[in-house]
């Protein structure tokens, strides 16, 4: 009974971060890595980004829950992915360092 719940709850959190469980174990790292970036950053810091980036990420998510699409996928595609990542990191870490630093 309480492996039935832990799978609930483990699906549930993968579902909020954007991920699904049907292919999660199926799935390159690489790949999965960069869905839940791009899921995380069209969710919770989507001013900071610029059309281009935002579509970027809407294309990639397209790609990657689509079974046929995915296998196109290449590594270049989930690279580009974590660099806006790292980017708009880097954005949110100068902006919390200019407000603890006042």
């Amino acid at each position: 009974m309480q492996t039935n719940t832990a799978e609930k709850q483990t699906i549930d959190w993968l579902k909020q971060n954007g991920l699904s469980d049907s292919y999660f174990a199926s799935t390159d790292l690489l790949f999965v890595q960069a869905q839940q970036i791009a899921h995380n950053l069209l969710k919770h810091n989507q001013q900071l980004l610029t059309a281009e980036q935002t579509t970027t990420l809407k294309l990639y998510l397209n790609k990657i829950h689509n079974k046929a699409k995915r296998k196109t996928l290449t590594a270049n595609a989930a690279y580009k992915v974590m660099t806006i990542g790292k980017q708009i990191n880097r954005q949110l870490f100068k902006a919390y360092k200019a407000i603890n630093s006042r």
